[in-house]
C-alpha cells in the first residue's frame, strides 16, 4: 500500500468516528459506536503494520482521531 492509501483509511475512519461526539463508554449506546471505531482503528493499524516495517503506526491513529 501507499501513503495514499493510509492516508484514505484515516480520513474514513476519522470521518467515520464524527458521526457520534466521543462519549464515555457508559453514557449509553452510542459509547460503544465510539468504542467500535477505535477498536477497529487499532486492529487496521496493526495490519498495516505488519505489512510495512516503515509504517508509522502513532501518526496513522492520530489522523484517525484515536491517538494524540
Amino acid at each position: 500500500m501507499t501513503r495514499k492509501d493510509y492516508v484514505l483509511l484515516a480520513r474514513a475512519i476519522a470521518s467515520l468516528r464524527a458521526v457520534y461526539p466521543q462519549q464515555p463508554i457508559e453514557s449509553g449506546r452510542d459509547a460503544g459506536f465510539d468504542h467500535g471505531t477505535k477498536q477497529a482503528a487499532q486492529y487496521i493499524a496493526a495490519a498495516l503494520a505488519s505489512e510495512n516495517p516503515r509504517f508509522d503506526r502513532e501518526r496513522f491513529l492520530k489522523a484517525c482521531g484515536v491517538a494524540g
